[in-house]
């Protein structure tokens, strides 16, 4: 029997919400990215429903979908819908089913154009918050943006023509902090924000207990494409800024990374490379991914789980792992992006991790964030 109570509601355009649960056979949903140096390009929710009398005819484009489980306290996301595909079986009995695909935040920024859009110089935080309907910014009303944390980074003035979601890679790869969806909000968890999360209390291990999730499928990824010593920073009216870890390419050789940001001056810009060449220089660094399924786990556990990461803005957590022949190693981790497969007896988790330390700086006295040569002064 499955643990988690998923609720689904389709709400038209216009119209109010209605609960569609036991119309649902099936559901999946893709969100985040893969690696800390990944753009962010957008979810979906893709589900299958019961399509008996030509109910999907009634689900339209630009309708929303939200899907919540323990009345939203803790999973709670809404998507738009896109697109509609009938399977209509082939007489006069059987199953007529639908599968519709509607997209997340991010997605649907993806299609809102800005034009001409006056930025002024600002912390990256807040100037995303200039693309919000409230600041006469290009977005839709029920579609908002809160900084949590207005950032460390100053976003340069500028005049913007693009799609939103072009402009809020712009910032993150200047912030390099995380976002988080909530509902019908994009929340912009700032780099000194993260600085301050401490690995939720559940955690990941190869084992359940009521403190701990057991994973049921765990791979190690060694840095590869992420695998950088040296790294140039372009951001618009500042000359390029590339910085280089000298011992790791003396090393291993060259590793090159470009990105644009929207750094407001040159000592900013060589702050953002210097963060990047110090923290990616190490081909042995690893990222995570891992997979586990409800029914499997201790059910104190898993609402906890479920409360600590889904339920805050906190996506970090400790993982706990044990390579062939060797002991267990701990690793504090963020959570990058996931993958929910909701069926009628169960769903499956699968997410993938990056060190905690790729966001955080040099804390003293700090027992996960003050080892030297481990932690990376900030910028």
């Amino acid at each position: 029997m499955p643990k988690l109570n998923w609720t689904i509601t389709h709400t038209p355009v216009g119209g109010s919400a209605v609960d569609i649960t036991s119309r649902v056979l099936s559901a999946r949903i893709q969100q985040g990215r893969t690696k800390y140096l990944d753009p962010y390009m957008g979810g979906r929710m893709t589900f299958t429903i019961n399509n008996s009398a030509n109910y999907a005819s009634g689900i339209g484009y630009g309708s929303t979908i939200q899907i919540t489980n323990n009345g939203a306290a803790e999973f709670n996301q809404i998507f738009w819908v896109q697109e509609v595909t009938y399977d209509d079986y082939p007489g006069s009995t059987g199953l007529n089913t639908a599968t519709i695909t509607a997209v997340d935040w991010i997605s649907r920024a993806g299609r809102v154009q800005a034009t001409a859009l006056s930025l002024a110089q600002a912390a990256t935080g807040f100037q995303l918050e200039l693309f919000e309907a409230s600041a006469l910014g290009p977005l839709p009303s029920d579609m908002a943006v809160s900084a949590i944390g207005l950032g460390q980074s100053t976003a340069s003035a500028t005049t913007y023509t693009g799609t939103v979601t072009n402009y809020l890679n712009l910032l993150q790869t200047t912030e390099r902090g995380y976002v988080v969806l909530r509902g019908s909000v994009l929340n912009w968890v700032a780099r000194d924000i993260v600085s301050t999360y401490s690995p939720i209390a559940t955690t990941l291990g190869r084992t359940t207990s009521t403190t701990q999730i057991a994973y049921q499928d765990f791979t190690r990824i060694q840095n590869g494409s992420q695998f950088i010593n040296r790294a140039t920073v372009s951001s618009t009216g500042v000359a390029d800024q590339t910085s280089t870890n000298t011992t790791s390419l003396n090393l291993y050789g060259p590793a090159f990374y470009s990105s644009q940001t929207v750094d407001y001056n040159a000592s900013q810009a060589s702050g953002n490379s210097d963060w990047v060449v110090n923290n990616f220089s190490d081909p042995a660094s690893l990222y995570f991914d891992c997979s586990f399924r409800d029914t499997s786990q201790n059910s104190i556990a898993l609402a906890s789980y479920m409360s600590q990461c889904w339920g805050t803005y906190n996506r970090t957590i400790n993982l706990s792992y044990t390579v062939p022949g060797g002991s267990s190693t701990t690793v504090a981790v963020v959570m990058e992006g996931v993958e929910v497969n909701i069926g009628p007896e169960s769903t499956l988790f699968r997410m993938t991790f990056s060190p905690l330390q790729y966001y955080q700086f040099f804390t003293l006295n700090s027992s996960t964030l003050g080892i030297l040569n481990t932690s990376r002064l900030g910028w």
